[in-house]
């Protein structure tokens, strides 16, 4: 899995609800790319409430830890803002 893909799921999920790319980003919260794991959290939340009942499904079906689910902003009240110049700061490799 690579960032650009994670990007799209993202883009997917937050605009279209599209539960196949939502739980492509679960699935990159236990990725071994540290740079995939952070961007699909970020993912996660700028979705917000959007994300809420995803990240809650997977916790209960033990697809990730309380732990990930806390990282991804899972029981509070903050909500992550991602911008196109983020994107710019990361890696060259992960910005292509």
């Amino acid at each position: 899995m690579d960032v650009s893909y994670v990007v799209l799921c993202g883009a997917m999920w937050s605009q279209f609800g599209d539960e196949d790319a939502g739980h492509e980003l679960i699935r990159a919260l236990s990725c071994s790319d540290p740079e995939v794991r952070i961007l699909a959290r970020a993912m996660l939340q700028q979705a917000g409430m959007h994300s809420k009942a995803l990240i809650g499904e997977a916790l209960a079906n033990k697809q990730i830890s309380p732990v990930q689910a806390g990282l991804c902003g899972f029981g509070k009240n903050k909500k992550a803002k991602l911008t196109p110049s983020d994107l710019g700061s990361l890696p060259p490799r992960a910005a292509a």
